[in-house]
């Protein structure tokens, strides 16, 4: 178990989930990340553990037991964005560092201390630690503006080197030691310094090796009575070597190589990380060591290479994760989780979450490439692999898979759409078709690119594609495989772009625009191949001058996210027959009449079992919003919540166990809700937890229930306890009375009606103190 240790102020227990609590349903109000665990960044080694670092999280790998256990901020570390990590032998501690200047320090009783000292500084430009350099119990920590001297045992930051000219800000990128000196490599140069000066702190004392120029330089390390440096040049992707011998610096090995890490493992070899390559030498400089592949097959993508205490040879992989190599066959390591942190769409069916990766220009709707990571898929309770690529009809790596949706009569057929490359038809997994303007009726650009924005199902599993900037704006598919196609002369060109699709209780279309801020609504009249009966309108009448989101609620009203907030359509069946308005909400607050969310851009809605608003925002997090928007019920951030940024891109619920997924800009993280669909009757109510144990401190769960079931709860004598309304199929409980006391040691029944009192049902919780 860890626990979070806020320095000076709080002390906060958490549970660090193992793979197997990972795959559990996790309890109301509890968070669970969903982040890629492959893309390590640095590895560590000590006490027989092994310590990995992704961009996003840690995790750490029992060599006695082979057990995995996962650290993030959902259950510990204080911030996401890792940069290095580093062991101390010393103390027994480990140093996690940030990109934002941020430090964790995980204790031996695993423990952690948060020490924002660098990150909360009023240093201006780069906080970034770059690296970690121990000598004891201090550590030298290369940052963005010079070096940070941290006393591992007190947690306490003893000096700070600002060595530039005048004292000025100098970024450091490495830190390394001899007998006699300290040595920076900076951006600028290297520097050095006598380290037994009792004064470092005067930048006086520091002195830059003119010999060296003052190249950027990245690297620096201490190995074999040499010290060892590489330097990049600007506009060059290649570094050059230099270590000095005897008082003179030479080449070690000649420009045109990157250089992306050094160091010197425990059994004394000098690594030198490449693009795709390790490079070992020994204590004579020669050879030792060569990796560019693992098991002869699979491309190496290293960061760190590291040794145990038995010589065996640990790698961050930034693809794999954490790799055990040997050359005999080597052993990747890695928890379960998507392969990118990159969330744009999502779509969800029974336990089946599909996440699209890519992305378009939000202000030219211009293609951003992404041709890796493209798709995740999540089955249950586990992360299914999905391709690194996917690849168009020219067999080139498709990029920017930017909508989803699942076939909602069979979960195993799915549909992605990319902005450039057509519609792609997964069946199982596997990529059975792919649906361009060569193959189908799907039209192309002026350019030849077929960009699908949206797709969505209809009541009869029609799947519905947005076809943007051609003069066939939408089409269809039929469940027999039939093609449709759509034109709007006169409303619509091929100027127009396409983003959001949804279809409602009246089976009309309505189709976001965002270029011009208006919403077509279509509809065919439910006769597809007859076009004489269709109705199309183009409506304008929303909110503020960008339109990025759209959703049905439970109850038909049309809910509109744009930059200055809501809009909602509160009558849309007449959306063809008189020109109709997306009404924005008036909410009282401080005493005063405001506007929900004027201020803010609306990214996302999504609606849950009780028909609230699940409100995602650009800039401001996540709303949880009252059925009709008037009361604000939660309001997540980064700052009171495991959340990874307030810059959120997609919502979406598993309506089945009220886990809210939020798409943000530094990955997907979940949450569990409140509120679950309704049933529609009484068949399948259980209680979780149940028994409830002495030492349970959460939320109680009645599920299975009817749409507003009034829930009674009374001791064996028949006294009611607690007295409650369900959210959607699901009522909540703390296991308390009305006097907000615990109830006692007994057998308690739940007393279950629906609003019109026809249909009843009874269950039990056994209470244990």
């Amino acid at each position: 178990m860890f626990y979070k240790r806020t320095y000076y102020i709080v002390v906060v227990f958490l549970l660090c989930y193992s793979l197997k609590g990972f795959s559990q349903e996790i309890p109301i109000g509890d968070w669970r990340d969903h982040l890629p665990y492959t893309d390590a960044v640095s590895v560590s080694y000590g006490n027989n553990i092994v310590y990995c670092a992704t961009n996003s999280a840690l995790f750490m790998y029992d060599k006695t037991d082979f057990s995995i256990e996962r650290l993030n901020l959902v259950n510990g570390l204080s911030d996401i964005g890792l940069s290095k990590i580093m062991f101390n032998s010393y103390n027994n501690k480990v140093i996690v560092a940030y990109t934002n200047g941020n430090l964790d320090i995980i204790d031996i009783d695993k423990s952690i201390t948060n020490l924002s000292y660098i990150k909360n500084s009023n240093v201006i430009g780069s906080k970034a630690i770059n690296h970690i350099y121990l000598q004891g119990k201090l550590a030298y920590l290369s940052t963005g503006f010079g070096i940070v001297v941290l006393d591992t045992d007190k947690l306490e930051i003893v000096e700070t080197y600002l060595f530039g000219p005048l004292g000025s800000y100098m970024v450091t990128n490495a830190v390394t030691m001899d007998n006699n000196y300290i040595y920076a490599a900076t951006n600028q140069g290297v520097y050095f310094a006598n380290k037994n000066s009792i004064n470092l702190i005067d930048f006086n004392e520091w002195s830059i090796l003119t010999d060296l120029g003052t190249l950027d330089y990245r690297n620096i390390v201490s190995f074999s009575s040499r010290i060892f440096t590489s330097s990049s040049l600007p506009n060059w992707d290649g570094d050059t070597i230099f270590y000095n011998d005897a008082g003179i610096w030479q080449k070690f090995l000649p420009n045109g190589i990157k250089v992306i890490n050094m160091s010197v493992t425990n059994d004394n070899t000098l690594i030198i990380i490449l693009p795709n390559a390790i490079s070992g030498y020994d204590t004579n400089l020669n050879s030792s060591l060569y990796i560019d592949s693992y098991n002869t097959t699979i491309s190496a993508n290293p960061k760190e290479l590291i040794t145990d205490n038995e010589a065996k040879r640990w790698v961050a992989d930034n693809k794999l994760g954490l790799v055990h190599h040997e050359y005999s066959g080597s052993e990747f390591i890695v928890p379960d989780g998507p392969s990118s942190t990159n969330v744009f769409n999502m779509d969800f069916v029974d336990n089946d979450l599909w996440v699209v990766s890519g992305s378009y220009d939000g202000g030219t709707f211009a293609p951003n490439n992404n041709s890796i990571n493209l798709i995740n898929h999540r089955i249950a309770d586990s992360w299914a692999n999905a391709p690194e690529k996917i690849y168009n009809s020219e067999n080139i790596a498709a990029h920017d898979a930017v909508s989803i949706a699942i076939n909602p009569s069979n979960k195993n057929q799915v549909f992605v759409g990319t902005w450039d490359d057509g519609l792609f038809e997964f069946n199982n997994g596997i990529i059975t078709n792919l649906f361009n303007a060569q193959n189908s009726i799907l039209d192309s650009t002026y350019f030849g690119t077929t960009k699908i924005g949206a797709l969505a199902f209809d009541a009869d599993k029609n799947l519905w594609i947005s076809n943007s900037f051609t003069n066939n704006q939408l089409a269809v598919k039929t469940p027999d495989n039939s093609w449709y196609s759509f034109s709007f002369p006169g409303i619509l060109n091929a100027t127009n772009v396409f983003t959001n699709i949804i279809i409602d209780k009246n089976n009309y279309k309505w189709i976001v625009e965002p270029k011009i801020n208006k919403i077509w609504v279509f509809d065919d009249n439910s006769t597809i191949s007859n076009t004489n009966d269709d109705r199309e309108v183009l409506n304008a009448n929303i909110p503020g001058t960008r339109i990025y989101c759209i959703k049905e609620d439970l109850t038909g009203e049309i809910w509109v996210g744009t930059n200055e907030g809501i809009g909602v359509y509160y009558n849309p069946s007449a959306v063809f027959d008189e020109d109709i308005t997306a009404e924005q909400i008036f909410i009282q607050q401080d005493g005063q009449t405001q506007i929900l969310l004027e201020t803010e851009t609306v990214t996302a809605i999504a609606i849950d079992g009780a028909n609230r608003k699940w409100i995602g925002t650009q800039n401001s997090g996540v709303f949880l919003m009252s059925e009709d928007g008037t009361e604000e019920i939660e309001h997540f951030t980064t700052k009171n919540s495991p959340l990874f940024s307030d810059a959120i891109f997609s919502i979406i619920i598993n309506q089945k166990t009220g886990e809210v997924y939020f798409g943000t800009e530094k990955g997907l993280i979940s949450y569990k809700g409140t509120a679950t669909e309704a049933n529609e009757d009484f068949n399948n109510i259980f209680v979780y937890p149940n028994p409830v144990k002495p030492d349970f401190t959460g939320t109680i769960a009645i599920r299975g229930l009817v749409k507003d079931t009034d829930v009674r709860i009374t001791d064996i004598s028949g006294n009611i306890v607690y007295q409650t309304k369900s959210l959607g199929g699901q009522a909540i409980w703390d296991g308390k009375d009305f006097n907000g006391n615990k109830v006692q040691t007994g057998v308690y029944m739940v007393f279950n009606g629906s609003p019109e009192g026809d249909k009843k049902a009874a269950a039990k919780i056994l209470f244990i103190h």
